[in-house]
């Protein structure tokens, strides 16, 4: 008698946390795996650990303890787990704004973080200022602007920044599905990398990785000039993440040489994503018109969910 009370209270307390553990989003048990690699896993030849570290130490941890609590408190269904793994992203976005003059924002799950962020407007200002030399303003994001060509720009900045973890996808969503514009295809190929500095980059953008980065993405469009495809016949594992770097070049290839036919080339690569469709960002403010190149030029509308300085945007 006493076993089978003992196995009912068992089964009574199990039963709930086995269940609650059963429906538990996948999101949030990707993001209860995911390994998050040291030093917000940039590229080592980029030159970038300094700015990393600069970003680390605007960041002090009262602020994210403060902060984690505050979304926590606001997102009752989120885990710890999953804040990391946003916040995480979050602070990569925040390295490509201390870069580039405007960055789109993709994801409303890595936004989410940042508009509690805002509610700190004091500590905000501090570690914008500490970061950028001047403030990242925050766009509003009561719309939802299509900007296929600038989430390609942004994919590709990306995948040669960072290193993409299990949970890189269900931030961003996915990413290569819209080709690099022709007019931006020209521009990378004919441009200096002093003139596409001076046109896509911060004045007080970190130099010698403004240079490694553009050398190689020249390097790369040069070399696929003169190539046939190197890609034909080769398919990727849907759920490697190491898979990107090789995704980033096939974007690259296809977007010079297969424009039109992007979307075949790229599902025959990878068939188990879905290459078709636009891309949106959440909110919207001006670009800077002196840099208003022609890969936004397909009418389809473009957004920026940050920009440093010049009042983009409002917080």
């Amino acid at each position: 008698m006493i076993e089978l009370f003992i196995l009912f209270f068992v089964i009574a307390i199990a039963a709930p946390i086995l269940i609650k553990k059963a429906t538990k989003p996948n999101y949030l048990k990707i993001a209860e795996m995911t390994t998050l690699p040291p030093e917000l896993g940039v590229n080592e030849h980029l030159h970038l650990k300094k700015r990393v570290q600069k970003l680390e130490a605007s960041l002090p941890s009262e602020f994210k303890e403060k902060l984690k609590r505050r979304y926590l408190s606001e997102h009752p269904k989120a885990t710890e787990a999953y804040f990391e793994v946003c916040f995480y992203e979050l602070k990569r976005f925040f390295i490509m704004c201390s870069l580039l003059n405007n960055v789109p924002m993709f994801s409303k799950k890595v936004d989410a973080i940042w508009h509690e962020m805002l509610m700190y407007t004091k500590e905000y200002v501090k570690f914008s200022t500490d970061l950028c030399g001047e403030h990242i303003h925050h766009a509003p994001n009561d719309t939802v602007t299509p900007d296929p060509h600038g989430r390609a720009w942004f994919d590709l900045l990306y995948a040669k920044l960072f290193v993409f973890t299990e949970f890189t996808p269900v931030a961003w969503g996915t990413f290569f599905k819209n080709p690099l514009h022709p007019g931006l295809i020209e521009e990378l190929r004919t441009l200096s990398v002093e003139e596409l500095g001076k046109r896509y980059f911060r004045e007080n953008a970190d130099k010698d990785t403004v240079h490694a980065l553009l050398t190689e993405i020249k390097s790369e469009i040069e070399r696929f000039t003169k190539e046939k495809d190197p890609y034909k016949g080769l398919k990727l594992t849907p759920t490697a993440i190491d898979s990107a770097p090789i995704l980033a070049g096939a974007m690259l290839y296809y977007s010079y040489h297969h424009f039109e036919e992007y979307d075949s080339h790229m599902g025959k690569l990878n068939p188990a994503n879905n290459y078709s469709g636009d891309s949106t960002a959440c909110g919207s403010a001006c670009r800077n018109d002196n840099h208003d190149s022609s890969c936004n030029s397909d009418g389809g509308g473009s957004s920026c969910g940050s920009s440093c300085g010049g009042g983009c945007g409002s917080s």
